[in-house]
């Protein structure tokens, strides 16, 4: 097993944590199944957004980011696949114009973080805007999440490509605090993550190399130093991940790998 550690910096008044596994993977003994026959639905994938490909790390990160944002309203931007989160989240989008940028094929966190980059959407311009429908075509959507499900929903619009992105900005509750978040994301220059997080915001980057020479990270910022909280989960789930590794001989079908999740992700999937 290989622990997950977070290596923390400072820039611009906000408190930095990267997680960059690189080849190690949280998770190092997989179960089977990944690879046999699945039923038509409620499958690791459809759940949990698992597959042979991006295992079971996945359920770990959906944990990680979810805890990491406790007690905050959450809003993501699954980068890029804006029609396609629509699509999956079943609702409609916040236009935003910035959106975050980690490149997936930088090997640390100085290389990999590109900051505050204009919105890339894969909408085409279809036609026209008129006043009563402004042009939306390359700006990117800002999705509420209300529970876990919703961030693996986020993740299904995302993750098929040969690396994904999907940011997460949890800001204090209530409509004014949304309000201030998309201004910080939709004026005329590009934010600072300081102007995005306000005192008690905390953004998590989560990224997802699937092929060669992509990387899996997970980038949490804030103004407020979570170096206590990120280390005790950090402990948290090196704990859980060698519990369900002892136990992977016991799942023998698809339902009993649902039913292990919860306890190695952290997190259950419809409880905000």
């Amino acid at each position: 097993m290989h622990p997950i550690r977070f290596e923390a910096a400072m820039t611009g008044g906000v408190h930095l944590f990267h997680y960059l596994p690189g080849n190690d993977r949280a998770v190092t003994r997989h179960w089977p199944g990944l690879w046999q026959e699945w039923p038509e639905e409620g499958t690791p994938y459809t759940e949990w957004a698992v597959n042979n490909n991006s295992m079971e790390e996945v359920a770990v990160y959906v944990g990680l980011v979810w805890r990491l944002t406790a007690g905050l309203d959450r809003y993501a931007i699954p980068t890029y696949y804006r029609d396609d989160a629509e699509r999956f989240l079943e609702q409609k989008p916040i236009p935003v114009s910035w959106e975050y940028e980690v490149d997936a094929k930088a090997p640390t966190a100085t290389t990999r973080n590109k900051g505050f980059v204009p919105a890339r959407t894969a909408k085409p311009h279809q036609a026209e805007p008129t006043a009563a429908e402004p042009d939306n075509a390359d700006r990117a959507g800002l999705f509420r999440l209300s529970t876990p499900r919703d961030l693996v929903s986020a993740l299904h619009a995302v993750i098929f490509d040969a690396s994904s992105e999907t940011t997460v900005f949890a800001v204090a509750r209530g409509a004014e605090r949304l309000q201030r978040l998309v201004s910080a994301l939709s004026g005329p220059t590009p934010p600072t993550l300081a102007e995005v997080l306000e005192e008690e915001g905390v953004l998590v980057d989560l990224t997802i190399g699937s092929d060669f020479d992509y990387y899996d990270s997970v980038m949490v910022a804030s103004r407020a130093d979570l170096r206590h909280r990120v280390d005790d989960l950090a402990v948290n789930y090196a704990r859980r991940i060698s519990a369900y590794e002892l136990r992977l001989d016991e799942l023998a079908s698809v339902p009993d790998f649902l039913r292990a999740m919860p306890d190695l992700a952290g997190v259950v999937l419809d409880v905000p």
